[in-house]
């Protein structure tokens, strides 16, 4: 398994587009820092993050939709909001890692 991890706004760098169309089924997406942008409901970016396969495991940093005032509540159900131990855990279990 490999566990992308995007942390660029998908505003201002191509690494999220990148990003999405190496991903393939049965590896996991987690957004941290500014990538978390890509969750901001009605946006391209949170449109296709839903078009990916429900094989694909989301995580967001919730600090980091915290720091950047995106509302919790508004986030779709797929997506795993983690803490930094989480995210250790899920970096341990992967094959392998790759930063975008």
């Amino acid at each position: 398994m490999i566990l992308h991890i995007v942390r660029h706004s998908p505003v201002n760098h191509p690494s999220f587009s990148s990003c999405l169309r190496s991903l393939g089924s049965r590896q996991s997406l987690l957004l941290i820092e500014d990538a978390v942008y890509a969750l901001l409901p009605g946006t391209a970016f949170s449109q296709s993050l839903r078009l990916l396969p429900n094989t694909v495991d989301i995580y967001a940093m919730e600090t980091d939709l915290v720091a950047r005032g995106i509302p919790l509540d508004d986030l779709p159900a797929r997506i795993n909001k983690i803490n930094y131990l989480d995210m250790v855990a899920l970096c341990t279990e992967q094959q392998k890692v790759v930063s975008w």
